[in-house]
């Protein structure tokens, strides 16, 4: 039987293989929703409790000002299909948002799009640690305009400031080992690690059931020889 990492590898080898599904941008979703508490009122809120927040770039405007927020599922819904990133970027971003996530006090409140900043800012710094031709921050500010959603979009300085914010909070600790990844992709890995091991057991009883046919062929063969 394969060893446990073995069996994460061979999964992970397969995974990197997919396209990426609906389930993935909703667990991507989920997951960065959780890094930090977003209202739509937050600045107020904030203040009037003494609550520390993110820095916010650009100045918070009036609620009433701003254009329509897409949710942060549509929004990566939205990067996948503009930016074509590869499963193995889009979901390393998990082990940045994971990593940001224990680093930020409970108490920190954001933006309303504050959500929709730190996961597109893990999503640049996954590619450009994972893929040298990784796009480039014009680009990636390209592809923050959402369909449906006039006005929302993220300029080149927010996305160059956002990206700096994020390395700064993550103390610019952007390395990956094999373990983070076995970690934070672990619901998608788990299922294809458990076919693998369904799989190699079946081939283990079919082999050992060659085996026994092959013995008894012999043990016919010597008895009619004698």
């Amino acid at each position: 039987m394969a060893t446990h990492q073995a069996l994460n590898r061979a999964a992970l080898a397969e995974f990197a293989t997919k396209r990426v599904s609906p389930q993935m941008v909703v667990y991507l979703a989920q997951q960065a929703a959780q890094v930090i508490s977003c209202e739509a009122h937050v600045t107020n809120i904030a203040r009037q409790h003494g609550q520390p927040m993110l820095p916010s770039t650009p100045p918070v405007e009036p609620a009433d000002q701003l254009p329509p927020l897409p949710s942060i599922e549509v929004f990566i819904g939205s990067l996948v299909d503009h930016s074509q990133v590869q499963v193995s970027i889009l979901m390393c971003s998990l082990v940045y948002l994971g990593r940001l996530r224990a680093r930020l006090p409970r108490v920190v409140i954001g933006m309303r799009c504050s959500t929709h900043r730190i996961f597109l800012a893990s999503l640049i710094i996954a590619a450009k640690i994972l893929d040298d031709s990784s796009p480039k921050n014009k680009h990636w500010a390209r592809y923050t305009m959402v369909n449906n959603y006039g006005g929302f979009g993220f300029s080149l300085p927010e996305v160059n400031s956002m990206e700096h914010e994020l390395l700064v909070l993550l103390d610019w600790e952007t390395h990956v080992t094999e373990e983070d990844i076995f970690t934070y992709l672990s619901p998608f890995l788990l299922p294809i690690r458990q076919r693998i091991q369904d799989q190699e057991r079946q081939r283990k009883i079919e082999d050992k059931e060659l085996e026994q046919e092959l013995q008894r062929k012999q043990r016919n063969r010597e008895w009619y020889a004698s």
